[in-house]
């Protein structure tokens, strides 16, 4: 219902994620306005052609792919244990609900803006010794943690 051009687009601040208002006794209370914004942008540009919410979630799973990789280029330097890292989260076969099944965006947006978070704050620890403004970095981390938790309230981990 949030989904529908009628509703207007303030709604999915007050609905849960399946479009029942928050403060009435059958709401699930899963509050995720940004993960069903993403849906209601599907929705006006895809229709409701399941094809376009596929290939969003393929496109959102190679970001963070490249993120997750850049996180593992961190942890372990340039070379081949980077490189092996990327691929089995690529193709690990947990990641196929998330990445096949329209819902599974939940997964996937909260997971981009985690790692987005947990980039800037490293290289927040990483610039604070060396400059001091830095503040932009932490800023990030902030403004990238609360959009993990509101794609999906597990973006809070």
């Amino acid at each position: 219902q949030d989904l529908l051009p009628e509703t207007p687009w303030t709604q999915i601040f007050y609905n849960d994620f399946w479009g029942t208002l928050l403060t009435h006794s059958g709401s699930h209370k899963s509050y995720r306005p940004l993960c069903t914004l993403s849906f209601r942008l599907n929705h006006a540009i895809g229709g409701t052609d399941p094809w376009s919410y596929h290939l969003v979630n393929v496109l959102l799973h190679a970001a963070v792919t490249s993120l997750f990789t850049s996180f593992s280029r961190i942890l372990f330097g340039d070379g081949y244990w980077t490189l092996l890292a990327g691929l089995l989260f690529a193709s690990h076969p947990i990641h196929t609900e998330a990445v096949a099944g329209i819902v599974g965006r939940a997964d996937i947006g909260a997971c981009l803006f985690f790692l987005l978070a947990l980039m800037c704050y490293i290289k927040h620890c990483c610039t604070r010794n060396y400059s001091e403004r830095t503040w932009g970095w932490l800023l990030g981390t902030g403004v990238f943690a609360t959009c993990s938790m509101l794609w999906k309230e597990q973006g809070v981990t």
